[in-house]
């Protein structure tokens, strides 16, 4: 079960910096994926520092609590993502349901769950 939770986060982990990575370096690529829309160099800042920062931030927590082995790392992501994944609850609250919202969401939730599930088991 340790095994499984480490590769989990560990995944995780990569999916974010992925993420975050091209959102730094591509954000132009990630427009479409994130349903963002920049204007001019200020809004392309925000995409590359903000969400390209979020991102690889959390992948570096996530990584610090790996090899370290100490799950409060794992639990401050976890509450993060938390807070996302409140925000796009009110948003389909108050902006109303896109489809789009879907994928993200979900993914989300599910990484929430991991971390949660590492700190308490790990």
């Amino acid at each position: 079960m340790e095994t499984v939770l480490q590769g989990l986060v560990g995944l995780s982990c990569l999916f974010l910096v992925g993420l975050g990575v091209r959102t730094m370096f591509a954000p132009k690529s990630m427009i479409e994926i994130l349903a963002v829309q920049s204007e001019g160099p200020a809004g392309l800042n925000t995409i590359r520092g903000f969400l390209g920062g979020l991102f690889i931030g959390s992948s570096m927590v996530l990584a610090t609590g790996l090899i370290t082995g100490n799950s409060n790392f794992f639990l401050a992501v976890a509450m993060t993502m938390s807070v996302v994944v409140v925000g796009r609850c009110v948003g389909i609250t108050v902006d109303g349901f896109d489809n789009k919202v879907v994928f993200p969401l979900v993914a989300e939730m599910v990484m929430v769950s991991i971390f949660i599930a590492a700190y308490i088991k790990l």
